[in-house]
């Protein structure tokens, strides 16, 4: 398959979302629809098959620590220098750390290597989802209320339909069982196999979703070119390091694991931000920037992306 192959459908699907928005084929309600339809169903099935059927090995928590370390890490540098060069923002330095893996890195991974490529980014995809649940989540719900209480934390990553999808497919391969299995049970066979009719959607669903949301006004430019700056000095030599030195050279993980984690590294920070903001006429603002940053990050996140698929065509 040549790169335009693989490339220009996923920019072809974002496109279809933009011209959906500019024709009003689809308004913001029902792509916010479509959206909890992929966050609550489509992504949880494609997770759920994946985790279950995947040959686990134990060499695999040292990829869960390290992305979390990484993840971690960046949180640690960027919060603080963005903190420092807008004390008045609440919000704004959660831009620094923290991937739009669901919504974005699933379906981009996937678009590009297929349906075969997704246990790897899955892997890559737990430690992230162990970092944002338990420690960017906890900042941020400490910004938005004054506090977050550990068992509010521990309640909502159980009851995330993406983060107990990942842990029922676990829970299932570690006892031995195996999708192939549960089809054969009367009654649960039907559901499998709706799981499987679900998830084939993850990539134009996501990537219409994202495409219906790329709008950007032209004001603070600056500021947004600035954050944008700032957190790719953060992210690409930390993604060069923990990819292809810590996970390839050191460790010795396959080629398809790096590049998962390069993938994960280059995304726009997580669509949660906004949405976690108190409804207050005084961060309207701080609200619209933050919107900005994740349209423009998204833009220049696919430019690197297709660099990605540039170097590694293939694993």
């Amino acid at each position: 398959m040549s790169l335009v192959d693989q490339v220009l459908p996923i920019f072809l699907l974002i496109a279809l979302g933009v011209i959906s928005r500019l024709f009003n084929w689809l308004d913001d309600a029902a792509v916010a629809g479509l959206r909890q339809i992929v966050v609550r169903l489509v992504l949880p099935s494609i997770l759920f098959l994946s985790f279950v059927d995947m040959e686990l090995s134990r060499s695999y928590l040292s990829i869960v620590g390290i992305v979390f370390a990484v993840c971690a890490l960046s949180f640690a540098i960027g919060w603080p220098l963005v903190k420092r060069l807008y004390p008045a923002d609440r919000f704004t330095p959660f831009l620094t750390a923290g991937y739009e893996f669901g919504m974005l890195g699933i379906s981009l991974f996937v678009g590009a290597y297929g349906a075969g490529a997704l246990a790897s980014i899955a892997v890559i995809g737990l430690g992230h989802e162990l970092f944002i649940w338990f420690v960017f989540f906890a900042f941020l719900i400490a910004a938005r209320d004054g506090s977050a209480r550990p068992a509010d934390l521990l309640m909502g990553f159980l009851r995330n339909p993406v983060t107990a999808a990942i842990l029922a497919g676990l829970l299932l391969n570690m006892l031995g069982v195996r999708s192939g299995q549960l089809e054969a049970i009367a009654g649960l066979g039907a559901v499998i196999k709706t799981l499987r009719f679900l998830a084939p959607m993850i990539v134009p669903a996501v990537l219409i979703v994202v495409g219906h949301g790329l709008r950007f006004d032209g004001a603070d430019g600056g500021k947004v070119v600035r954050l944008i700056g700032l957190r790719l000095m953060i992210q690409l030599p930390l993604a060069l390091a923990a990819s292809f030195f810590v996970l390839g050279t050191l460790c010795g993980f396959d080629l398809r694991y790096q590049v998962a984690l390069f993938t994960l590294m280059i995304l726009p920070p997580p669509f949660i931000v906004p949405l976690f903001m108190p409804d207050k006429a005084e961060l309207a603002g701080e609200r619209a920037l933050i919107l900005k940053v994740l349209t423009v990050h998204t833009l220049a996140s696919l430019a690197v992306f297709a660099g990605i698929i540039a170097a590694f065509p293939t694993f």
